[in-house]
């Protein structure tokens, strides 16, 4: 087993995927067609709708877990492989901590911005830089380059994209889970109070629509 399949992104239960269904009805709730998650890990995001959302990855390790639960996945490498994809075929992208493992994130976006159909939307989300950098950012040996706001948006213009905005994602501190679905508290608040108390996120988001 390869340490993201096993650890990093260990399949969940249906009952604990709590936190990728908030993910889904924050930016793809009225997206009926179909929706690409790149690097899919162990289908942890597909799990919460596998009729409409199918994934790609290079871990053999993960994909193999997920095929196991009947999802609809395909080994194929973000990484010059997305060619493979038919232009305008998705609703919706989804690439969570991706982007930071490519040598050529420009032209990723670029294949992003094809595959999407006019009026897609696709959400890329990536370690919070500079201050992830103080932290975490190289434990991952696999990353390859950090991402700030400034980066990310002039990449998402380079790629052609004019309707994007880029946001520091709220920060789910202990227990922040349960009043989350206790009072169906709006994540994009919640980020707003945090940083209005200094509390800084673990990730950005680059919201790029079609």
């Amino acid at each position: 087993m390869s340490y993201y399949s096993e650890k990093e992104y260990r399949a969940k239960d249906k009952d604990d995927i709590w936190f990728e269904t908030l993910y889904f009805n924050r930016w793809f709730s009225n997206i009926r067609g179909p929706i690409l998650d790149i690097g899919c890990a162990t289908g942890n995001f597909i799990a919460v709708r596998p009729d409409q959302i199918e994934g790609i990855d290079i871990d053999e390790d993960s994909l193999e877990i997920a095929r196991r639960k009947g999802y609809k996945v395909e080994k194929m490498n973000a990484e010059g492989g997305l060619w493979k994809i038919a232009s305008g075929c998705y609703q919706g992208v989804y690439a969570k901590h991706v982007i930071e493992h490519l040598n050529d994130p420009l032209l990723f976006i670029k294949e992003v911005k094809r595959i999407l159909a006019p009026g897609g939307k696709a959400i890329i989300s990536t370690p919070n830089c500079p201050y992830m950098l103080n932290r975490a950012f190289w434990d991952d040996y696999t990353h390859m380059r950090p991402f700030t706001k400034k980066s990310l948006a002039m990449l998402a213009y380079d790629a052609g994209f004019r309707n994007f905005k880029v946001y520091e994602d709220f920060r789910c501190l202990p227990g922040l889970g349960k009043l989350i679905r206790i009072f169906n508290l709006s994540p994009d608040k919640i980020g707003k109070f945090q940083r209005s108390l200094g509390i800084k996120g673990l990730s950005l988001i680059l919201e790029l629509n079609n």
